[in-house]
Order: C-alpha cells, then sequence, then structure tokens
C-alpha cells in the first residue's frame, strides 16, 4: 500500500465520520424544536446532540494534518519536515482543548477553553482563506487551481463551523428558562429560532464538505 492510497483512506474515513456525526446532530437539533414534546425529551436530545457534536470535532482536528500528509503523499505541494511535525502538534494541541473542553463541561473553565477553540478556527480559517485566495490570484505559492480552491474552501469550513456554534447558543438560556419556569411562546419561539439558525449553518457546512470532496477528487480545475 503506497503512503497516498493509505492517507487518502484516512482523509475519507475522517470524512464518513464527521458527516454521519453530523447528521445525527442536525436530526436532534430538528426535533428539539418541537414544543409538543415534553422537556425530558427535549434535553435527552440535547444531551445526545452535544456528545455526537464531539465527533466531528476530533474528525476536524484530525483532519488537518492527514490532509498534509495526504498533500505530501501525492506531490501536489512540497512539504518539509518541520510543516508536518507542526500540523501534528497543531493537531495535538487542538484535540486536548476539546477533550479539556468537554470534560469542563458545567464549570467555568469550558467558556474559557470554548473561547481559545473559537479563536483558533478563526484563525486558521483567516489563514487558509488568505492562502488560498493568493494562490487562485497569482498562481503561487500553489499552482494547481483546484488545489488553491480546496484550501479555500478549508477556511471558510473553520468559519462555518463557528458559525454553527454562535447561532446555537442563544438556545440554551430559553431553554433553561424552559425547565425552571415552563413554556411561554417566547421562549418556544427563541428555541425554535436558535434550532432553526444552527441548522441553516449546518446545511452550509455540508455544502462546503461537499464542495471540498468534489474538488479534490474530481479535480475540474
Amino acid at each position: 500500500m503506497t503512503s497516498a492510497i493509505f492517507w487518502g483512506y484516512v482523509h475519507i474515513i475522517l470524512f464518513v465520520f464527521w458527516l454521519g456525526a453530523e447528521l445525527g446532530v442536525f436530526v436532534s437539533t430538528a426535533l428539539m424544536r418541537r414544543a409538543r414534546m415534553n422537556y425530558e425529551a427535549r434535553a435527552a436530545l440535547l444531551k445526545v446532540a452535544t456528545i455526537t457534536h464531539v465527533v466531528p470535532r476530533v474528525c476536524f482536528a484530525l483532519i488537518l494534518p492527514v490532509g498534509i500528509e495526504l498533500t505530501g503523499a501525492i506531490n501536489v505541494y512540497p512539504l518539509t519536515p518541520g510543516l508536518q511535525t507542526a500540523s501534528w502538534a497543531i493537531s495535538a494541541v487542538w484535540l486536548l482543548i476539546i477533550i479539556a473542553h468537554v470534560r469542563a463541561a458545567g464549570f467555568p473553565a469550558a467558556s474559557t477553553l470554548r473561547h481559545l477553540d473559537l479563536f483558533f478556527k478563526a484563525v486558521a480559517g483567516l489563514g487558509f482563506v488568505v492562502y488560498g485566495l493568493n494562490s487562485l490570484a497569482t498562481g503561487a505559492p500553489i499552482d494547481e487551481t483546484w488545489f488553491a480552491t480546496k484550501l479555500f474552501l478549508v477556511g471558510l469550513v473553520f468559519w462555518t463551523t463557528i458559525a454553527v456554534d454562535l447561532c446555537f447558543r442563544p438556545f440554551f438560556a430559553p431553554f433553561a428558562e424552559l425547565e425552571r419556569y415552563g413554556p411561554t411562546p417566547e421562549r418556544e419561539e427563541a428555541i425554535v429560532r436558535a434550532a432553526t439558525h444552527t441548522m441553516m449553518a449546518m446545511v452550509a457546512l455540508y455544502l462546503l464538505l461537499a464542495a471540498i470532496a468534489f474538488v479534490g477528487k474530481v479535480k475540474p480545475f
């Protein structure tokens, strides 16, 4: 088995687990909008969505170094050992942040870890977008149009995952009030609005991932 086949296989597996888990989160979020469901059932769906969402986060963190290894294996861009080592180191730190965030749920540290995760995604997304757009505009440092396009789309994925998080954040306050004080039209409207905005951001994420897979496999440019 060549390294290109191996890293290509791992890359596909990570995409499959990412999309599969995100579908579970999407369905759970859609069901949580139903006001006719009792609070306990909706709370159980929220727990399922929260736990399941860890899988896409882990896959995303691993796709970064795996993608770089695949890039070198198919000779699209010359890699240095330093770049490969740095990508795995960044991925390891990112995974530690994700794990720490999950374990800190309900504690003050969770907010700090969440903001740290969002900050990293914002900066990484900017780097990929700028790198991809500059390569598309000038042909350097990436002269393969399809690969430059893929890098640009990856940058958008970083930002879209931030959008998913920000869209879902307003869900928690009215949902907590639902348990304490019971349902009202205003609370249900806020819950539905946050869940719907989250689902829209997730659809954008699905489309971006589909576009990345298409560009990477078909190489239309």
